[in-house]
This record gives C-alpha cells, structure tokens and sequence, in this order.
C-alpha cells in the first residue's frame, strides 16, 4: 500500500485517503485521551486528529482553524 501525504492552506492533512485536523500542542481537544492512538498523527510540531475521531463536524474545524501567522499583529501584541 503505498501512502500518499497531502496538504493545504489550512495544514489539513490527508493521508490514505483519511482526513486528519491539525491540532497544536496546547488547543488539543478535552477528549482527547478518548481518541485511539490510531487516530493521531503527529507531523511538524503539530499533532493532527483523524476528523472521524472528532466530536465536531469538518468544517467546524476549518471555519475555526487559525495559526498565528494570520492574525493582525495589533492582536498579538495586544497588552
């Protein structure tokens, strides 16, 4: 079988024909030592969590998903 590893914009990730949502570190879900082993998948720093595995649906998490390096600078520098 041979793997097949696809990207977009978003860091969504597709692997096997599977979906898989990106996830940092500190934003995991509160579920998710509920989640198989099998579900996860960790690729550069982030931890990605098959989206059959998640409570919410797809584009949920694409209409949520945001990295740092999008938001204004004013936002992040906010005091």
């Amino acid at each position: 079988m041979e793997n097949k590893l696809k990207t977009n914009s978003l860091h969504i990730l597709e692997l096997n024909k599977e979906t898989y949502i990106p996830f940092q570190p500190h934003n995991l879900p509160k579920y998710f030592n509920e989640i198989p082993l099998s579900s996860i998948v960790k690729f550069k720093s982030y931890i990605y969590i098959n989206v059959d595995s998640l409570k919410k649906s797809l584009s949920h998490y694409k209409n949520n998903i945001t990295f740092n390096k999008n938001l204004n600078s004013s936002l992040l520098h906010q005091k």
